[in-house]
């Protein structure tokens, strides 16, 4: 067909390129989302596992403020973690104004009340844990404790770095 010296030819070969998924590629699609489904669903739908990885960060963080506390403050913290929560308290007397806190006070957490957690869904820890950090943030001896069965580990070292290992 021949249109103002444009030549168009039509094509015989349009049928023959259909677009589209063969029978193997859906197959493949399917078998690799059962594979999924069967090895990564289970984790979206049990609470426990997000329950315990909460607590074990809850008290990570509390871990760090203490020592950051200790360290801005100058007074020694002590952080005690129980199989029914954690709390700190000062360690040592600090100051002679009565407004100072004193040894056994609890310490003020960033939101306004005393730095403590409680452990409502009783996730297991392996044993107490007491640190005491001092004014350089470091630890006089350090310790570790697991969580979950040993799932997640909080190691303090005698330097002060805390480490968490998932």
């Amino acid at each position: 067909m021949k249109l103002a010296g444009l030549s168009f030819q039509t094509s015989t070969l349009s049928s023959s390129l259909q677009h589209g998924f063969t029978l193997v590629e859906l197959i493949m699609v399917i078998v690799i989302m059962g594979i999924l489904a069967a090895v990564v669903g289970p984790r979206f739908f049990d609470r426990q596992s997000f329950d315990e990885r909460f607590y074990f960060e809850e008290a990570f963080s509390a871990f760090r403020y203490a020592q950051k506390l200790a360290v801005a403050s100058g007074c020694s913290i002590e952080i005690q973690l129980e199989q029914d929560g954690y709390r700190a308290v000062y360690a040592q007397d600090c100051g002679d104004a009565p407004i100072d806190p004193k040894r056994g006070y609890p310490v003020a957490g960033p939101a306004g009340g005393d730095l403590q957690g409680n452990n409502p869904k009783k996730v297991s820890i392996n044993q107490k844990l007491t640190v005491t950090f001092n004014a350089l943030g470091a630890v006089d001896t350090p310790a570790s404790v697991k969580f979950a069965e040993g799932k997640f580990e909080l190691t303090v070292h005698s330097t002060g770095f805390i480490e968490a290992r998932p």
